[in-house]
């Protein structure tokens, strides 16, 4: 009799890192993985097996054929969020509050977001980054290019167009979160064509961190490591619990990015005044040790009153406050990407005292460092 389980990969919208955590999951519990819809982009009429990892896209007949197999389905996918089905799918809002969060620590106070696609994903992740920006008292600009039906083979000057429209009204210097690394290319031909300088006019931050995308354009991109594996592997791992014959979870499980990688396209500091650059320098190269204010502005070469008032110009926040949200922004990523002790995360993030690093984190994050790294996981 066969013991393994025949599980057919149905992606509306094909990503080989989500192909490389199925198939992960599938080596370590002897399936057998069918994921020629990856290649031949054709549904395998006939198909008889015992699940489905699906994402579902816009099309109909694909729904119509996943729902009508008869087997646990798990989608990996929110644009279809009106189908109910157990899902496994990145954290978008926090990728888009990771954005912003990188952008905020560089200086910047002139935002925009661009996108070629209007949906769920979009949104959630334009609502991460606006609300973040809304904490600081800032907000962002939503460039969303969709070519009309009947432009569809004039979209690349379209599109190329009204880019070069928008960056060239935005106030400067500002940052623009791209929601795919494919977008934030974009984003970078269209500054060549204004004749805009990345990273100094425009910063641009993509989002999956495709190193065939980033690594492989004039200005190396920088991107957000959306955890595309970890979303296969895990959306295998609840199809087995439902081909166990578990109940379906009432809600999607959502996977936090890894971080994010920095090339080029954002390593500016987007101040103009020149010892504050040099204090936000000091920041950066030394927040894991016990820096103080009184060390930026010996760096800055001010005194510690005229570098606060600089700070409150240029960065509407004093040094302190930038100091801390740095140390804070770098602590989070080392809760979740890794399984340091908290004395451990305190230490590497400039924090004299495991304690004092939880008092602070409670008061920003309204919880404690391990109740924040538990959370995000059970999530």
């Amino acid at each position: 009799m066969r013991t393994h389980k025949n599980v057919l990969l149905a992606l509306g919208r094909y990503n080989p890192k989500i192909q490389l955590g199925v198939a992960r999951f599938a080596g370590q519990h002897i399936w057998h993985l069918n994921a020629e819809m990856a290649y031949y982009r054709r549904l395998p009429r006939g198909w008889k097996g015992d699940g489905i990892i699906t994402a579902l896209d816009e099309q109909e007949e694909l729904l119509e054929f996943v729902l009508a197999a008869g087997v646990p389905v798990v989608d990996v996918s929110i644009i279809r969020e009106e189908v109910p089905l157990p899902r496994v799918v990145g954290d978008q809002n926090f990728i888009g509050r990771l954005a912003a969060e990188h952008f905020l620590e560089r200086g910047f106070r002139h935002f925009a977001c661009f996108s070629t696609t209007d949906d769920a994903v979009t949104h959630l992740r334009l609502r991460g980054f606006s609300e973040t920006l809304a904490q600081a008292g800032l907000s962002t600009e939503s460039w969303i290019f969709q070519a009309p039906p009947r432009a569809k083979r004039d979209e690349w000057t379209l599109k190329c167009e009204f880019l070069v429209r928008r960056l060239q009204s935005i106030h400067k210097p500002a940052a623009v979160f791209a929601f795919r690394d494919a977008d934030a290319a974009n984003v970078l031909d269209a500054a060549d064509d204004a004749k805009l300088a990345v990273p100094e006019e425009i910063a641009i931050l993509g989002t999956d961190n495709s190193e065939m995308i980033c690594e492989s354009v004039r200005v190396p991109l920088s991107s957000i490591n959306h955890d595309l594996e970890g979303i296969g592997y895990e959306g295998a791992a609840l199809l087995h619990r439902l081909m166990q014959g578990a109940p379906a979870p009432k809600h999607p499980r959502l996977i936090p990015p890894k971080g994010l990688t920095i090339r080029q396209s954002t390593d500016a500091l987007a101040v103009n005044h020149e010892p504050t650059r040099l204090a936000l320098k000091f920041l950066h190269a030394h927040y894991q040790r016990r820096s103080s204010p009184d060390d930026a502005a010996a760096a800055s070469g001010l005194s510690r009153r005229n570098l606060e008032r600089a700070f409150r110009h240029h960065l509407g926040r004093s040094v302190s406050d930038y100091l801390a949200a740095l140390r804070l922004g770098r602590a989070k990523e080392l809760l979740l990407r890794t399984n340091l002790p908290m004395a451990d995360v305190a230490a590497q993030t400039g924090f004299s005292t495991q304690q004092y690093f939880n008092n602070v984190f409670r008061q920003a994050a309204g919880k404690t460092p391990r109740r924040f790294r538990l959370q995000r996981r059970a999530v």
